[in-house]
């Protein structure tokens, strides 16, 4: 299951009844840590488990202290210090090395489930929120959800979705921005968009698969959570999900189409754009387009990572769209390449 909020929050809201349920937030790290501040998990009275805090270490004894809050009914915060002798995860030797502190708040529909059913409806409505909940203190937890502030910061999926502590009045909060999964509109749907779409849904992406003619984009051939739609290039801007894109990937592999999707796209470029293609064909279809140019239109498309099967070349232009929309710059980590 994909660990995006959207979607361990569509697993919890039908059930969000039917059991004891605790919410689970890193409100702060130091040092080295899996996750960040804002990550959330969901735990209920049954031991299951949507989402993750760590990277599996920490979830069986974060199980042991869900139930305690389910017992108590009273929130709580626990540290795990890798350098505390007290610590479990300096006793068991487990962890990445820093500190990780997390909250940990009971849902019920006594405390409006802490703005989650909000949280969860504006995302389903590709709403970019904040969430806000207060640390755990003497008094009953509070929660807020507020519209993302408009800026540039908040266009990306990177860290300006990582949560930070603010004081207000006499409380401390946790504010996290959220957004929607990064929906993928995929123009052209051969054989080889199939790997493309499915690596997409495995992300938790939102995918939409777009191409006119009738042999192509037959539901039976992708997954059934992609959007499968059969408007002509030059109509796209009409498709109610024209403008809520984060990336488009032109694959028509017929010059004519793609260079309608291309001046189509032109009219509001999404963060991640990118053409199938070699370079001097991608002359050809920006000319057919009418476009003298089309900044930031990736163009062999994606990173060399030295495929060359349908699922390699998915891998490598999906690694590159996922780089573009965090802001980042797809470098080795190691420095081993």
């Amino acid at each position: 299951m994909p660990h995006h909020p959207f979607h361990l929050l569509q697993q919890w809201f039908p059930h969000r009844d039917a059991r004891q349920w605790v919410l689970g937030n890193v409100c702060h790290t130091a040092g080295s840590a899996y996750r960040k501040a804002g990550a959330l998990m969901l735990f209920s009275d049954l031991g299951e488990q949507l989402g993750l805090l760590s990277g599996g270490c920490l979830e069986s004894d974060l199980q042991r202290q869900a139930m305690a809050v389910m017992q108590s009914g009273r929130g709580r915060q626990q540290t795990y210090d890798s350098d505390d002798e007290d610590s479990v995860v300096y006793q068991l030797g487990i962890g990445c090395g820093g500190t990780v502190q997390v909250m940990l708040q009971p849902l019920s529909a006594d405390n409006d489930y802490l703005q989650l059913g909000a949280l969860y409806q504006a995302l389903q409505q590709r709403q970019s929120v904040v969430h806000g909940l207060t640390l755990p203190d003497n008094t009953e937890p509070d929660a807020a959800l507020w519209p993302a502030p408009d800026s540039p910061g908040n266009a990306g999926f990177g860290v300006s979705q990582r949560g930070f502590i603010e004081e207000r009045g006499n409380r401390s909060w946790l504010l996290t921005p959220h957004r929607a999964p990064p929906l993928l509109a995929i123009l052209g749907a051969g054989v080889d968009a199939q790997p493309l779409a499915e690596l997409a849904i495995k992300l938790g992406w939102q995918v939409v698969l777009n191409d006119p003619r009738t042999s192509h984009g037959r539901p039976g051939h992708f997954p059934a959570q992609c959007q499968l739609t059969k408007a002509m290039p030059e109509a796209l801007p009409q498709q109610p999900w024209f403008r809520q894109i984060d990336a488009a990937i032109v694959m028509h592999h017929q010059q004519g189409l793609d260079a309608d999707a291309l001046a189509a796209l032109a009219q509001q470029p999404p963060r991640y754009c990118a053409l199938l293609g070699p370079r001097h064909r991608r002359q050809q279809v920006l000319s057919d387009a009418g476009l003298a140019t089309f900044p930031g239109l990736a163009g062999p498309a994606g990173l060399a990572l030295g495929g060359e099967l349908p699922e390699g070349i998915a891998l490598s232009i999906l690694a590159e769209c996922h780089a573009a929309l965090h802001g980042a710059d797809g470098h080795s980590l190691s420095g081993v390449l």
